[in-house]
């Protein structure tokens, strides 16, 4: 992979390129991804999520690696991944058809996301924080939860990766509330169940 200064796109390009050419395991995904470091992990593994391809037996491996880098992103340290995860074989057809995708839609929102407050991400507790919002983001993707229920905090995942990455403090600060608000819905629907949160939503 490139460096830190390719746009997002190109590397998401050359990702996509390399699940066409043949098949691909989840620790070799880990390894082209390494030069972007933990938030573009995170957001690799994220975005599949914001597709409607259907992934399935893909969410709770998925989940668990991003909730891994996460935390390792929040105390500094190289990502951990089991050896039975990383030799897992990634479905090649879903996981090309939803890079293909992903790419299509941030190849159209690009323009949207410029450097902007580069200042904040200086300050080592806001990359830590931005790590402990993608683990609990990459928690609640993990769960055993009914279809539909990955969209949420795969979105939280994806702007708060894409804020580190490219350093733009409004898309982080969007992503920071994605994921508090991701915690209070589905806090709330594991304490009172979700019949009484839906009945909430729709009074």
């Amino acid at each position: 992979m490139s460096g830190t200064d390719s746009r997002l796109s190109k590397d998401l390009e050359r990702l996509r390129d390399m699940a066409d050419s043949g098949p691909m395991t989840l620790g070799g995904l880990i390894d082209a991804l390494n030069a972007r470091g933990h938030a573009f992990m995170c957001l690799i593994l994220g975005f599949p999520f914001l597709t409607p391809i259907p992934l399935p037996g893909v969410s709770i491996p998925f989940g668990v690696m991003i909730t891994i880098a996460a935390v390792s992103m929040s105390v500094g340290v190289p990502p951990w991944v089991p050896a039975a995860l990383r030799k897992k074989e990634l479905p090649r057809a879903q996981v090309s058809k939803a890079l293909g995708f992903s790419l299509k839609v941030l190849r159209k929102v690009e323009f949207l996301v410029k450097p902007r407050g580069r200042v904040f991400l200086r300050f080592p507790g806001v990359v830590r924080m931005a790590g402990v919002a993608m683990a609990l983001c990459g928690l609640l993707l993990a769960l055993p939860l009914p279809p539909g229920t990955n969209f949420p905090p795969a979105l939280g995942i994806v702007l708060v990766a894409i804020g580190v990455l490219e350093g733009d403090s409004i898309v982080l600060g969007l992503g920071f509330l994605t994921a508090l608000i991701n915690v209070g819905v589905f806090g709330a629907v594991s304490v009172f169940g979700f019949d009484y949160v839906r009945s909430l939503w729709h009074k």
